[in-house]
């Protein structure tokens, strides 16, 4: 498929219809940066922060610190050693496994650490320009694939229009052409590259065992799910002791003993004379 080009299959009334999206031209960018100068200007109107000034309010507020600026660049520095490491080997297979996981944990952590200043962001007056100039290039950059015929009729009826079926799948193509974004970016992970390559996971990136049955970081078996099971595929906990689909213990119930060792009969089950 064409770099400038993205082709994809909606269901509209009961048919599949054939659409496209295609890399904004030099026209629909000089229109869609009228569009961006416009929605950043009446969101500064607005009180819209400004980007500059987000980690400024994220101090004020508290949501950041120095101890978390530290731990962020400590987390960054992480993540490059150990890609190098995993890349370069002359390590035994099993360390290098240990650091392929360890890496996917250390950038889920990152992405954690930067879920508030990226939910901040989003709310910036350039970030609201920059998804005003986005829905613009999708509502002039998605066609109908067979014509090339504009599927939207204007950027008014595409704003009004999110509950169409072909807005998701168009914004998600276009995103990809226009932010270089790949359909397989996880695969291309070196840490996920390592792993699939020494089988130690599978295609969809789940963690493996020898025989190919999908299990944890520590090498406990998981179902589908992610649910803890046994050799005979039956629900257990951490430890291995069986459990229910709603994870209370299955154990065999005995009477509790008295001081003198004796089973306790409780009242229920004591049977009243005749």
């Amino acid at each position: 498929m064409s770099a400038n080009k993205k082709t994809f299959k909606v269901e509209i009334g009961g048919k599949e219809v054939d659409l496209a999206v295609l890399r904004p031209n030099a026209k629909q960018r000089q229109e869609a940066q009228k569009v961006y100068n416009k929605a950043f200007r009446e969101a500064v109107e607005s009180g819209a922060i400004l980007r500059a000034k987000i980690e400024s309010v994220m101090r004020e507020q508290k949501l950041w610190d120095d101890h978390k600026e530290a731990e962020l660049r400590k987390l960054q520095a992480a993540i490059g050693d150990k890609e190098r490491k995993v890349r370069s080997g002359g390590i035994k297979l099993s360390e290098a496994r240990d650091l392929a996981i360890q890496l996917r944990r250390d950038r889920a952590e990152l992405r954690s650490l930067n879920s508030e200043r990226m939910s901040l962001d989003n709310n910036s007056a350039e970030a609201q320009a920059d998804n005003a100039q986005f829905n613009y290039w999708v509502s002039v950059c998605t066609v109908h694939a067979n014509d090339g015929k504009p599927y939207f009729r204007s950027y008014e009826e595409y704003m009004t229009k999110e509950d169409d079926p072909a807005v998701g799948p168009a914004a998600s193509a276009l995103a990809k052409i226009i932010y270089n974004l790949e359909d397989d970016y996880e695969k291309k992970l070196p840490e996920n590259q390592f792993l699939v390559k020494y089988k130690f996971a599978d295609e969809t990136l789940h963690l493996i065992d020898k025989q190919g049955r999908k299990v944890d970081a520590d090498g406990r078996l998981v179902d589908e799910n992610g649910r803890y099971i046994n050799e005979a595929g039956q629900f257990v906990d951490r430890e291995g002791n069986l459990v229910d689909e709603e994870g209370n213990f299955l154990v065999d119930e005995k009477p509790f003993l008295d001081d003198e060792g004796n089973p306790i009969v409780s009242a229920s089950e004591v049977v009243p004379p005749v």
